[in-house]
């Protein structure tokens, strides 16, 4: 009987910690005009599943032309980011090329497209042993800049 009671109460707290660390749903009706609205500007045509992070940026994820993606918005309608899903064979060759050389062995997790309001640029996660992911971020041109 304690154990099934112990395993219950760590349930319910795992449950509660998730909640609170996780961004929170929002259905449309909830996201603000200006948001929406700037949302619909950008990416006509799309509907999208919305989330509210601790921050109240609102986010919206969604997919369009085979690639999952995200779009940050502060609450009064402006712009944060864009965050594109690309595959490895979207890199630029340079990119590909500086990985090859210089993290041999070590895979490519995931990769994006990121624009915000002052750059675009890539962002590459390596997959490093024991947990320790690398991120290397790469200009347009497929430099290495951080």
């Amino acid at each position: 009987m304690k154990a099934k009671y112990f395993f219950l109460c760590l349930a319910i707290g795992a449950m509660a910690l998730f909640n609170v660390s996780c961004d929170h749903g929002v259905t449309p009706s909830d996201v603000p005009a200006a948001v929406m609205t700037k949302f619909q500007q950008m990416f006509p045509n799309i509907t999208a599943k919305w989330e509210k992070d601790k921050n109240g940026q609102l986010k919206a994820e969604f997919y369009s032309d085979y690639h999952e993606m995200e779009v940050w918005f502060q609450k009064d309608g402006t712009w944060v980011m864009t965050k594109k899903d690309i595959s490895v064979s979207e890199l630029p060759k340079t990119v590909l090329d500086y990985l090859t050389a210089n993290y041999t062995g070590v895979e490519i997790d995931d990769a994006d497209w990121v624009e915000t309001p002052t750059e675009k640029y890539y962002l590459v996660e390596l997959d490093k042993d024991k947990g320790n992911d690398i991120y290397l971020k790469f200009n347009e041109a497929g430099e290495l800049i951080q």
